[in-house]
C-alpha cells in the first residue's frame, strides 16, 4: 500500500481516507490454516459469554485466512463450544498506521454498531490495546453471499432501502453523531484531498490528453460541488458502500460489513458508490431509496434536488477512484471510463442550470 503523507503547507490527510492500493498489503492463500495468538480463545470465550448471557467455553478452535484483498488480516474462526455447538466468527486484526486513528475503527463497532440497529454484524468481542499494538474485532459471521455477486434484483433493492433507512434515521443528527466520539466528518478537506491526488496520479500515469480532460471538468465543477456539499444536510454514511460490502441473507436481509470508513457526511456519497455502473437501472434504485427514505425521515427530499446531490457526489466518487486504484492505470480504458462517468454527472448539472 502506498500511503502519501502531506507536504509542507498542505492540509493533513483526513482520517476517513484509506490509503491508495497499488498491490494489496495482505496477500496470503485463502483458506490457509493459520496460527492464532494464545489469548484469542480466552478473549472470545468471555465475549461470547457476555453476548449470549450464559457461560460459554471453547473446546476447539481452528482458523483459516479469509480475505486475500484487504488492508487488514481477516480470518474465519471455526469454533466448537463446550456444549457441542458449532459457531463461526470473523476475526479482524486492524493494523496500526501513523496517519490513521485505528482506535476509532474499534470504537465505531463498540459505540455505533453494538446494538444491532444498522444490521451490522454483531460484535462478540473487541480489543483496543495500544501498548500491545492489538486492535482486534471478533464479529458475527454473516455468510458469504456478496451483493456484488447476486443477480437477484430484490436483493439490490433491499440494499438501497437499507441505506435509506439508515440515512433517514440520522438525517440532520450531526450533533448526536459527533457525540459518539468515533466518527470522522466529510468536510471540504476530504474532497480536496481526493482532487489533489487524483490530479497527481493522472499526471503521472494517464497522459496529457486525459489530464486536460480532467482539468477542464474540475475547473468548471469542483469548487461548485464542494460548496454545495459543504452546505448540505448531513447524516451517518457507511463511507465504503460498494456492493462488495453488503452481504445478502434470506429474506432478503442486507448485512453491511466493513464499517471502517463510517463518517458524518452527505447521503449521496453512499448512493454514488452503490449505484456506480448501473446505467438504465439507476432511476429505479433511486426511486426505491427515496420511497424508503420518506417512510422513515422527518423531512421530505425532492427527487430533483436529490439527483443534483447525487451528481455532485458522483464527481467526488470519481476523484476517490482515480486516487485510490493506482493499479488499473495499466489499463487506460479504465481511466477513460471513470472520466466519462464524471462528464456524465457534469452534463446533468449543466442541464439543470440551463433549466433554471
Amino acid at each position: 500500500m502506498t500511503v502519501r503523507t502531506p507536504g509542507d503547507g498542505e492540509e493533513p490527510i483526513p482520517d476517513e481516507v484509506e490509503g491508495r492500493i497499488d498491490g494489496m498489503s495482505i496477500r496470503r492463500p485463502a483458506d490457509a490454516e493459520e496460527p492464532i495468538p494464545d489469548e484469542v480463545e480466552q478473549i472470545l470465550a468471555r465475549g461470547l459469554s457476555d453476548h449470549f448471557g450464559r457461560p460459554v467455553g471453547i473446546a476447539e478452535l481452528h482458523s483459516r485466512f479469509l480475505d486475500t484483498f484487504s488492508t487488514h488480516p481477516i480470518s474465519r474462526l471455526n469454533l466448537t463450544l463446550d456444549s457441542g455447538e458449532q459457531l463461526t466468527v470473523i476475526f479482524k486484526r486492524l493494523q496500526p498506521r501513523p496517519d490513521r486513528d485505528v482506535r476509532r475503527r474499534i470504537l465505531i463497532h463498540r459505540r455505533l454498531l453494538a446494538d444491532g440497529r444498522l444490521d451490522a454484524p454483531a460484535v462478540y468481542a473487541s480489543v483496543c490495546d495500544e501498548a500491545q499494538g492489538q486492535y482486534w474485532l471478533f464479529l458475527e459471521d454473516v455468510g458469504e453471499c456478496v451483493l456484488g455477486w447476486c443477480d437477484d434484483m430484490e436483493a439490490w433493492l433491499a440494499a438501497y432501502r437499507s441505506l435509506a433507512r439508515m440515512h433517514a434515521v440520522y438525517y440532520g443528527q450531526e450533533e448526536k453523531l459527533r457525540a459518539l466520539g468515533c466518527l470522522g466528518e466529510h468536510r471540504p478537506a476530504f474532497y480536496r484531498f481526493f482532487a489533489r491526488n487524483a490530479h497527481e496520479v493522472l499526471q503521472r500515469y494517464a497522459g496529457r490528453r486525459r489530464l486536460v480532460r480532467f482539468d477542464r471538468l474540475m475547473m468548471r465543477w469542483f469548487d461548485v460541488s464542494v460548496a454545495y456539499l459543504a452546505h448540505h444536510p448531513l447524516t451517518l454514511v457507511h463511507g465504503d458502500s460498494y456492493c462488495t460490502n453488503f452481504m445478502v441473507q434470506p429474506g432478503p436481509r442486507i448485512r453491511p460489513i466493513d464499517w471502517d470508513s463510517a463518517a458524518i457526511g452527505v447521503a449521496g456519497w453512499d448512493m454514488a458508490q452503490l449505484v456506480a455502473g448501473w446505467g438504465p437501472e439507476k432511476p429505479r434504485f433511486v426511486a426505491a431509496y427515496l420511497d424508503e427514505f420518506a417512510q422513515h425521515a422527518a423531512v421530505t427530499v425532492d427527487r430533483r434536488a436529490f439527483d443534483r446531490t447525487l451528481a455532485h457526489c458522483e464527481i467526488m466518487r470519481v476523484l476517490q477512484v482515480l486516487y485510490w486504484w493506482e493499479g488499473p492505470y495499466k489499463d487506460l480504458a479504465f481511466v477513460d471510463g471513470v472520466l466519462e462517468e464524471m462528464e456524465s454527472a457534469c452534463r446533468y448539472l449543466n442541464s439543470q442550470r440551463s433549466d433554471g
